[in-house]
């Protein structure tokens, strides 16, 4: 194309929200001549074999990023690493500062890794339903002897040494958590394992004992001690109703239930509801910006909206979202190559910035861009 018509589309790219930078076009077309990745050929530019060849290589170390990033052995492994090294983390502090509070979230952290273990060798020996019931009640027994030292504690006022440190420790056990469980639900859902999904609804609820610890400590750092070991109660609580899941869950495997299925058949059902707008909003886009056929249009989401939506699209998805554009009138199919309609431009720039976002959000775009920058993969 040559450079008006470049110009017209990264306009349509961004949907006239951004002010276009003419100079700083022009200078990056420059630099892709002098890199000999494209070349001027009757004042229209066309990418040469070297650009293909880097652009096929961008394509490559994607996919590679996925591939490694974002498998669900990989999630699993780097999950019980770092609960093995919190849980370390934390008892040593919690000794050193006679922290009650965080050295029951130390062996709440460690109980998981035990439970998990537990589960994994009855899944090995298939005994999963006695190994679930075993690690429930020994769950439950922690829970008990935790609950009452920290009661004891509460009577006797004990002092916390080093609460900076303390309070420290449990805000990285807090933040790594909060990481563990979006990157587990994310990978859970883009690999469809139920294990993983699970395993995240399940660390999103260990940050709230977490969280207790924090305000235990906090008080103890203005002097009021008893709360450390109140804290190390709610997080005996825990540990028990953790022990308890186990019992009942192993309970629905002797009748030949799934509970993690339910987990992930609720993490599914709530990310499609999500898929769906973002489907057509960026399906929308895309067809702004080319004509091109239903099959063309896929592979283009798959390879944008594919690569970014936390689970992974099926075709069903992929139809459902094509149903929800013909049936609504935004596209229509002329020669074989779907094309905007009236109403479809008019949609799509409704959906391009959330009219509920603050006014200073829509002079800087950020929000617009960010999805831009999600979706431009599939081009």
């Amino acid at each position: 194309m040559n450079k008006e018509t470049l110009i017209n589309k990264i306009t349509d790219l961004y949907l006239g929200y951004w002010r276009l930078n003419i100079k700083l076009i022009e200078s990056s077309l420059s630099e892709l001549e002098d890199e000999g990745l494209i070349k001027i050929d009757n004042l229209r530019y066309k990418i040469t074999e070297r650009g293909l060849e880097v652009l096929n290589n961008k394509e490559k170390a994607l996919e590679e990023y996925d591939a490694k990033h974002f498998s669900k052995e990989g999630c699993a492994r780097h999950s019980l690493w770092a609960n093995v090294g919190l849980s370390g983390l934390e008892f040593v502090i919690g000794f050193i500062s006679g922290s009650i509070g965080l050295i029951a979230d130390a062996v709440h952290t460690a109980v998981d890794i035990l439970a998990s273990a537990v589960t994994w060798l009855g899944i090995r020996i298939d005994k999963e339903t006695q190994a679930a019931f075993l690690g429930g009640i020994i769950l439950c027994g922690i829970g008990l002897f935790i609950g009452f030292e920290s009661l004891r504690n509460v009577f006797r006022g004990v002092e916390i040494s080093f609460q900076l440190v303390a309070l420290i420790t449990i805000t990285i056990n807090i933040a790594v958590n909060g990481y563990f469980s979006f990157y587990k639900f994310y990978v859970g859902g883009r690999t469809r394992s139920i294990s993983l999904v699970a395993d995240a609804y399940h660390t999103k609820t260990d940050i709230w004992s977490s969280v207790a610890v924090f305000v235990g400590l906090l008080g103890a750092s203005f002097g009021f001690f008893t709360l450390d070991s109140i804290a190390g109660a709610v997080v005996s609580i825990f540990i028990f109703l953790g022990g308890y899941e186990l019992i009942y869950e192993s309970r629905k495997l002797k009748r030949g239930e799934d509970p993690k299925l339910e987990k992930f058949s609720r993490f599914i059902r709530i990310n499609v509801e999500k898929l769906t707008y973002n489907g057509v909003w960026a399906s929308l886009w895309l067809l702004n910006l080319q004509e091109m056929t239903k099959e063309e249009l896929f592979n283009s989401l798959k390879r944008g909206l594919g690569r970014r939506f936390p689970v992974m699209l099926e075709e069903d998805d992929y139809d459902r979202i094509y149903s929800l554009l013909e049936r609504e009138g935004l596209v229509e199919n002329i020669g074989g190559k779907l094309r905007l309609t009236q109403k479809g431009e008019e949609e799509l720039k409704s959906q391009a910035i959330s009219p509920g976002l603050p006014s200073y959000i829509h002079r800087s775009r950020f929000w617009f861009a960010r999805r831009i920058r999600q979706y431009a993969e599939g081009l």
